[in-house]
C-alpha cells in the first residue's frame, strides 16, 4: 500500500472485523494477495526459463484456492437472512465470487504451466515481466479497496470515507486497462515472431497471456461490485 493511502487509513478494531462478513471478504482477499504474491515470483523465474522450484509453487498456489475455499463456503453458509448489513448481501457474495475467481484462475495457470514448460523468448522476456507485474500492482489496488470498505462502513458511509474507496476503485480501473494495453503490445509482438515458434508454442505463450490478463480482469471485477455496495 501507498504511504498517502496508508495515511489517511482509519483502523477499525479487532472486535468489529471479527463479528462481520466483511472480515471474512477481507480474510479471503489476504488468501489472494498471498496467492498473487507467490504466483508472481514464481512466473517471473519461469519467464526467464528457471522452472526448478515451479512444481513446489504450483503446490503452494492449491493450497491457497482450497484455503480460499474454505472461507468462501464459511461466509456463504453463515450470512443468514435475517442479518442486517448496511449493504446488499447479493453484491458482497458477487465480490467474494471474483475474489475466488482469482484463485482458481491462478491454479489452472500454474497447473498448465508446470504440465509444459514453454520456454519465453528472450526479446519478449521484458514485455511478459512487466504485464505480470502490472497484474501484481492490480491486485493490490484491490486489496487497498477491499480493506477500505470496513472502514467506509464503520464509519456510516462518511463523505470522506466513500470518497477514499472511489478513489481506490479508480486505481483499480486504471491499472487494469494499463495491463491490458501491455498485454496488446507483447501480443503484437509474439504475432511478429509467429514464424519463428512452433505453432503449440505460440498457443502456448498466447494462453500465458490471458490467463495472467484474466487475474487483473477479475481484480477489476471485485471492484466494480465494491463500487455498486457503495453506491447511492
Amino acid at each position: 500500500m501507498d504511504k498517502e493511502e496508508n495515511h489517511f487509513r482509519v483502523p477499525v478494531s479487532e472486535t468489529y472485523r471479527r463479528k462481520t462478513p466483511f472480515s471474512q471478504l477481507y480474510n479471503h482477499m489476504q488468501v489472494v494477495k498471498s496467492c498473487i504474491d507467490t504466483i508472481g515470483d514464481g512466473l517471473e523465474k519461469y519467464y526467464k526459463g528457471d522452472y526448478k522450484e515451479f512444481s513446489e509453487i504450483a503446490k503452494k498456489i492449491s493450497e491457497y484456492e482450497k484455503q480460499g475455499d474454505i472461507i468462501k463456503s464459511n461466509l456463504r453458509n453463515h450470512l443468514p437472512n435475517s442479518l442486517f448489513m448496511p449493504v446488499d448481501k447479493g453484491k458482497l457474495l458477487r465480490a467474494l465470487r471474483e475474489q475466488d475467481a482469482i484463485l482458481d484462475h491462478a491454479d489452472k495457470l500454474v497447473r498448465m504451466l508446470d504440465m509444459r514448460k514453454t520456454k519465453i523468448p528472450k526479446s519478449l522476456q521484458t514485455g511478459f515481466i512487466a504485464h505480470l507485474k502490472s497484474v501484481l500492482k492490480t491486485v493490490e489496488a484491490m486489496e487497498n479497496a477491499v480493506g477500505n470498505i470496513m472502514d467506509l462502513i464503520e464509519t456510516s458511509f462518511v463523505k470522506r470515507e466513500r470518497d477514499q474507496t472511489k478513489d481506490f476503485i479508480h486505481r483499480v480501473q486504471r491499472l487494469e486497462h494499463e495491463t491490458d494495453e501491455i498485454k496488446y503490445t507483447i501480443t503484437k509482438s509474439l504475432y511478429k515472431m509467429e514464424s519463428k515458434l512452433k505453432p503449440m508454442d505460440t498457443y502456448h505463450l498466447l494462453k500465458i497471456i490471458d490467463w495472467v490478463d484474466d487475474i487483473a480482469d477479475h481484480a477489476e471485477n471485485v471492484t466494480d461490485w465494491l463500487r455498486a455496495m457503495i453506491a447511492k
